[in-house]
């Protein structure tokens, strides 16, 4: 008879700034409490190594937030994760100071957290690098089976977890426009420019002519993208024209984040406690849409001055050189293109490389074919006059955001789905705060709170895999509609609340199961934002010392 697998008391799934948080504020209770629950831990982790958004370190970029709302200081500031500590370590601190700014730049911010990442692991915590998690099932002993695979070797492993966290990160937001190019090598979303571009333009550079990029979106990445797709492209000579930067916008301009003091308490720890206590979805919508301009297709305001800097510049290049009738330097232009709409993407081949093929050739996106075969024509709809325009782009960058639904698409296909209500049809949840529980709502069981009141694998960029087809007799039932569409109860420590009694009867899920960074429905803007990670990880942690030792 086999032996069982080892029982781990929290296990993680990926191991980014949410889950290293966590990790942080494990091991200082380790020290602070020798009766902490927790002893043994097990972060899982699909990347060789630590890597936080490497596709957007760009030169000289800037976070957008004091290097005090780090990994721990507003939980504890003497934490010896502290970006301060992470100075300190680095004979860098004076250095800081002087600087005479509070906001690091993202490439210090990213080596931070690496910093943390291997401090923790020097520190007791068990990190399974360039692994990723492939299934959850009910185990023994109240526990959850987790399965996860090397991604090299392919070798499976089991663990048993007493609880677990999920910390997914985002994934790209994809534009219906887009799907059928999203693998294409030219087409690329923002979080993977700094990582390809650069190869990109290496191959395109040997057409010896003017190359044209097209940005979607009104956002700091978008704006971010487009100035440095200008800097690199001025490195590439071209006879007889210039290269064009064009910012494909829905707006009239580009909007200015709203930093300003007031709204910035909507980051605050004590506006997650309002935000998850309002008494209705409809109020909770209705202040997300209010403080939208704090986060959402909106630009730090010094990234906008420099933009508008560029191209004022441009401008007055034009003016002189119309009233000297002297020759236009020959840098690079960025055309902010706003009120457009792209309505339709196709990419057609290089009749000069492909003599006797047809010219204007539909080619299938998942072709293989080389990085400069071929250009993408768009298809451009302005939004207030409706005039219809086409344009040719050798590259097509996204910057759209982030999708938040990657935990959903991997929890529905494993073992305790049914726990929560799921099952591989499920399209969409609804997450609500365990104050939305009335009387009629009687499959729930809220727990205490110690504050207030097919299978896809998963790791810190959750994979996604379409849904498996239900059974025929399925779309006979009266519970299908249901299966589509769930409403799933989260308590304010961020603990993912099981259902009372599965779908097929039989027991509740003794282990507890936390989200990390897709609340933003329940618990406030600041939910997918680094801002509160120091706090939520000392709130996770009271809630994980609730449960007795084992």
């Amino acid at each position: 008879m086999s032996s069982l697998p080892e029982i781990v008391d929290l296990v993680g799934l990926g191991f980014g700034p949410a889950n290293i948080a966590i990790a942080g504020a494990v091991t200082e209770a380790w020290k602070e409490n020798p009766s902490f629950p927790v002893k043994t831990t097990l972060f899982i982790e699909r990347h060789e190594i630590f890597r936080w958004h490497p596709g957007m370190l760009l030169p000289g970029a800037r976070m957008q937030i004091s290097f005090m709302k780090d990994l721990a200081t507003l939980r504890n500031p003497g934490s010896p994760y502290t970006f301060l500590s992470y100075l300190h370590s680095e004979d860098r601190l004076l250095s800081f100071i002087n600087r005479g700014s509070t906001i690091p730049t993202r490439k210090e911010y990213s080596d931070y957290l690496s910093w943390a990442s291997a401090k923790v692991q020097e520190n007791g915590i068990n990190v399974a690098f360039g692994h990723e998690v492939v299934d959850l099932e009910e185990g023994p002993e109240d526990t959850i089976l987790v399965r996860y695979r090397n991604n090299r070797t392919g070798e499976e492993k089991l663990v048993r977890a007493r609880d677990l966290v999920i910390a997914p990160g985002g994934t790209p937001r994809v534009p219906d426009f887009i799907s059928p190019f999203a693998t294409h090598p030219r087409v690329l979303h923002s979080s993977a420019y700094a990582t390809s571009i650069g190869p990109i333009f290496q191959v395109l550079s040997s057409q010896s002519r003017p190359l044209r990029v097209a940005v979607v979106g009104s956002g700091q990445s978008a704006a971010e993208v487009t100035m440095d797709l200008r800097n690199r492209l001025a490195d590439i000579p071209t006879p007889g024209g210039r290269h064009v930067v064009d910012m494909l916008i829905r707006k009239g301009s580009l909007k200015p984040s709203d930093d300003s003091p007031f709204a910035n308490e909507i980051f605050d720890p004590a506006s997650t406690d309002a935000w998850y206590g309002l008494p209705s979805k409809r109020l909770r919508d209705n202040v997300l849409a209010e403080y939208k301009q704090t986060n959402y297709s909106v630009v730090n305001p010094l990234t906008i001055d420099a933009l508008y800097e560029i191209v004022y510049d441009q401008r007055l290049n034009t003016s002189i050189a119309r009233r000297t009738e002297q020759d236009e330097p020959q840098d690079p232009i960025i055309n902010i293109r706003k009120y457009t709409k792209v309505a339709s993407i196709r990419l057609t081949e290089d009749s000069k490389a492909n003599e006797g093929q047809p010219a204007d050739l539909l080619l299938a996106p998942e072709a293989s074919r080389t990085h400069s075969e071929g250009q993408f024509h768009l298809t451009l709809s302005n939004m207030v006059t409706a005039d219809i325009t086409e344009e040719k782009y050798d590259v097509v960058m996204y910057a759209t955001g982030y999708e938040r639904s990657a935990w959903l698409n991997f929890l529905k296909h494993t073992g305790i789905g049914k726990h929560f209500g799921l099952s591989p049809a499920t399209r969409k949840v609804n997450l609500l705060p365990t104050t939305d529980l009335t009387d009629e709502v009687s499959d729930y069981s809220t727990p205490d709170s110690p504050i207030s009141e097919s299978r896809s694998p998963v790791s810190s960029s959750t994979n996604t895999s379409p849904p498996t087809s239900p059974e025929a007799s399925m779309f006979n039932s009266v519970q299908f509609e249901a299966e589509l569409n769930n409403e799933l109860y989260v308590t304010r420590s961020y603990q993912l609340l099981p259902k009372s009694t599965p779908r097929d009867g039989g027991k509740s899920l003794v282990p507890r199961i936390y989200l990390q960074g897709v609340e933003e429905a329940t618990h406030g803007l600041s939910d997918t934002l680094l801002s509160v990670l120091g706090v939520r990880s000392g709130e996770v942690l009271a809630d994980l010392s609730k449960r007795p030792v084992a």
